[in-house]
């Protein structure tokens, strides 16, 4: 099983989709929903946390702050800059869809 399809299977079926899109799709917004200490950056803890915001809560906000910050992360440098987080939604969107996918058969 691929990673998306994990975090994907991790979205919990009653999860406001429309809200958590809403915050994953500006991400300017989501920077500073993330960026709490005001450092320009966002570790995979600052993601759980959020995730754990829209009632993603222990196993699935793991593994899916997991897979959602080794996508964003686009240089590798372990961290997630403003400039990551333009894809954030797309991931975000691609994953409901798989799961939806998953739930039809």
């Amino acid at each position: 099983m691929s990673s998306a399809q994990e975090a994907a299977n991790a979205l919990p079926s009653n999860i406001n989709t429309s809200a958590l899109q809403g915050a994953f799709s500006n991400p300017m917004q989501l920077m500073s929903m993330l960026d709490k200490n005001g450092d320009g950056k966002i570790t995979k803890e600052d993601l759980e946390l959020l995730l754990k915001q829209f009632g993603i809560n222990g196993t699935a906000a793991k593994v899916l702050a997991k897979y959602l910050f080794k996508q964003i992360d686009a240089n590798k440098n372990g961290i997630i800059e403003p400039s990551d987080l333009v894809q954030a939604s797309g991931l975000l969107l691609n994953l409901f869809k798989l799961k939806q996918e998953r739930s039809d058969f």
